[in-house]
């Protein structure tokens, strides 16, 4: 069963090889892994061009100048063949039996499969929502269950437009909650499945603005059906990207609306700020 593999690069350097070469050594072979370059002035394609000669399974793309990490992946899942396709971010990696497992695991019920993580820093990785659990719309309105990367049938994709090209923030999470939306409740498998890599020096956060500009849109196309209780959560996640603080009130609302081991993790790994009085 081919299984085609789509991943956005721009100026990364020696990690894309690293990217690249965890797809390569997938226990499950039938697979095919497209790369979009970004337009990239680091000498990117020219690596692309390295692995494109020592292995047919690689096929890359390239575009003079940077549209963005969704037009990439969109290009990307219009180019691949297989019925299957999952994604993977150029400084991650994946765990060799990914491919494998999410294949065993998938079941045509759910809009999607996907996995667990390991939280990679300098001193540890820390496997991350490894519990399997079925998402339903109501969960997926609360945060996104389905960590970055899910595994489903490409026509799905397709059938939903692909990732929001408009978008300058939560373009997975988009993606992920309009899949769920179209097809019913996803499924994650509790089994960390891929490493995503932090403190690399790389840029991995949004800008301020961008968050702004991103939570907004979200809000937009998915404000409708959510609760309160969901609200209060966005605008939980929301200040922790940007690193606002609370009032003592918003603080007790907000953990008083359901994922407090989550909310609990993200203070202890961005730390709390509160409003002078």
């Amino acid at each position: 069963m081919l299984i085609s593999v789509y991943m956005p690069t721009h100026n990364r350097g020696p990690l894309l090889r690293r990217a690249i070469d965890s797809v390569l050594a997938q226990t499950h072979q039938d697979l095919e892994l497209l790369v979009v370059d970004d337009g990239s002035k680091d000498g990117t394609w020219a690596v692309l061009q390295e692995y494109m000669a020592a292995d047919p399974r690689v096929r890359a793309f390239r575009h003079d100048k940077p549209q963005g990490a969704c037009v990439a992946r969109n290009r990307a899942i219009h180019e691949a063949r297989g019925k299957f396709v999952t994604g993977l971010d150029d400084d991650d990696t994946f765990v060799p039996e990914r491919l494998a497992l999410l294949l065993q695991h998938y079941d045509s019920q759910y809009a999607f499969i996907c996995s667990g993580y390991f939280w990679v820093t300098q001193k540890r990785a820390k496997p991350t929502m490894c519990n399997d659990k079925v998402i339903t719309l109501d969960a997926q309105l609360d945060a996104n269950h389905a960590t970055n990367q899910v595994f489903v049938e490409r026509e799905r994709m397709l059938a939903i437009g692909g990732f929001d090209e408009e978008l300058v923030a939560l373009q997975d999470y988009d993606c992920f909650t309009r899949l769920i939306k179209a097809y019913g409740p996803a499924f994650r498998l509790g089994q960390p499945l891929q490493n995503i890599f932090v403190e690399h020096g790389g840029q991995r956060i949004s800008s301020q603005r961008k968050s702004r500009l991103g939570f907004a849109r979200f809000m937009q196309k998915h404000g409708a059906d959510m609760q309160r209780r969901q609200l209060i959560n966005h605008a939980f996640w929301l200040k922790m990207r940007l690193q606002e603080p609370f009032s003592v009130a918003e603080l007790l609302t907000s953990l008083t609306a359901g994922h407090l081991k989550m909310k609990l993790g993200h203070l202890y790994r961005y730390g709390l700020k509160l409003k002078s009085s």
